[in-house]
């Protein structure tokens, strides 16, 4: 029977050929819904597997997260792939309050009441699970570290395997899970780093416990990262898990290329024309991501040291994400009033070495392709 012209009702429209090895797979993807970094990196690599290798990906998280990350996404034209397919779940409800940037823990702590609400996703993502399963040879889950208690019926579906993606560092994977393993603890670099357990909050602890318990189900861990810049770490951890029988990959740094996207040809950001128009070098960036939110006093301490740097600086000034960024206005912080060439020449010798991992025939591409013939095998 010839199924190559039959419509998958899944696909909203989208005839997807089944004559190609590589249409036996299908790929379910379940980012972490609490933060923008985890929602985009693992957007990002669907893009790339189903534009780069023709594999149908299901990117599925909830409605308001969903729209968060399309919104701040930097390619539309990725999005408008028709082998990605992006799953709308119900948001549970769940308290949003603004960040404290005068909080006594520098962890984003607002944001744990939607830590909590992530897990009641498990039963939806366990439907769209069996019902991929149904129609595909093999079904493969990538999910955030984070979301591992989420895709726990992976287990208990014949064709499905799954694998963990993790959004943060290999040094701080690897701080984290090896800090007491003797390699570990040799590295010079790293004498006299304290723990991090002791500023967390003990809901995110218990948080991170339930995930744990289930993390062993995954058949191995992908990192947004590359040799080039973190082979130490990604040894140990590679080492530590391939002695569990699991597997690793460093397939980043991921992010899109924008080239041909129309909505970024008619206008860009005023900061981004008057970047152009400055020499190649001679900006600093700085920038503390969607969950930070600083203290006047600091912000006044990182004000006076911009100014006295006498460098130009391109500077993104903004409270925390809440967990809902819909649930009303964020409030900017006010910029108040008022190492250079080591630093600039340690960021060129990184951006080059990372410009060719992700490159067709770079290290990080290379562990990408390794990655996709081992779940289409």
């Amino acid at each position: 029977m010839d199924v190559s012209n039959i419509q998958d009702p899944r696909s909203q429209g989208i005839m997807i050929s089944s004559s190609s090895k590589n249409d036996q797979v299908e790929v379910i993807v379940v980012p972490f819904l609490c933060m923008q970094s985890h929602l985009n990196q693992l957007l990002q690599l669907s893009c790339l597997i189903s534009s780069s290798y023709n594999i149908p990906v299901h990117y599925a998280t909830t409605a308001t997260h969903l729209r968060q990350v399309q919104l701040r996404f930097n390619s539309q034209t990725h999005l408008q792939n028709p082998n990605i397919h992006f799953h709308e779940f119900p948001t549970p409800p769940f308290l949003s309050p603004p960040p404290n940037p005068n909080s006594s823990s520098k962890f984003p702590s607002h944001l744990l009441p939607s830590f909590e609400a992530s897990i009641q996703l498990r039963d939806p993502v366990a439907a769209l699970l069996r019902e991929i399963s149904n129609t595909a040879t093999r079904v493969v889950v990538i999910h955030d570290y984070n979301m591992a208690y989420v895709v726990q019926d992976v287990a208990t579906i014949p064709n499905a395997e799954s694998y963990i993606f993790c959004p943060i560092s290999a040094f701080f994977m690897s701080f984290i899970s090896l800090k007491d393993h003797e390699s570990f603890q040799s590295l010079e670099e790293l004498k006299g780093l304290s723990t991090i357990q002791e500023n967390l909050p003990p809901e995110l602890l218990k948080f991170c416990t339930l995930q744990a318990d289930y993390q062993s189900l995954a058949a191995g861990t992908i990192f947004n990262s590359c040799r080039s810049i973190e082979g130490t770490y990604l040894d140990l951890l590679e080492k530590e898990m391939s002695s569990r029988n699991k597997k690793v990959w460093a397939i980043g740094p991921l992010n899109s290329d924008t080239k041909g996207d129309k909505r970024k040809s008619h206008s860009q950001h005023r900061c981004l024309e008057w970047l152009d128009k400055q020499a190649p070098k001679s900006v600093l960036c700085v920038s503390f991501g969607t969950t930070t939110t600083m203290a006047d006093e600091q912000i006044k301490e990182l004000a006076l040291g911009l100014e006295q740097s006498k460098q130009k600086f391109l500077w993104v000034l903004r409270d925390a994400d809440k967990g809902d960024i819909f649930a009303g206005d964020v409030e900017r912080s006010p910029l108040p009033e008022g190492e250079g060439e080591e630093i600039r020449r340690k960021v060129e010798e990184i951006g080059g070495a990372t410009r060719q991992a992700v490159e067709e025939g770079g290290v990080s591409r290379l562990e990408l392709d390794s990655f996709i013939a081992h779940i289409t095998r």
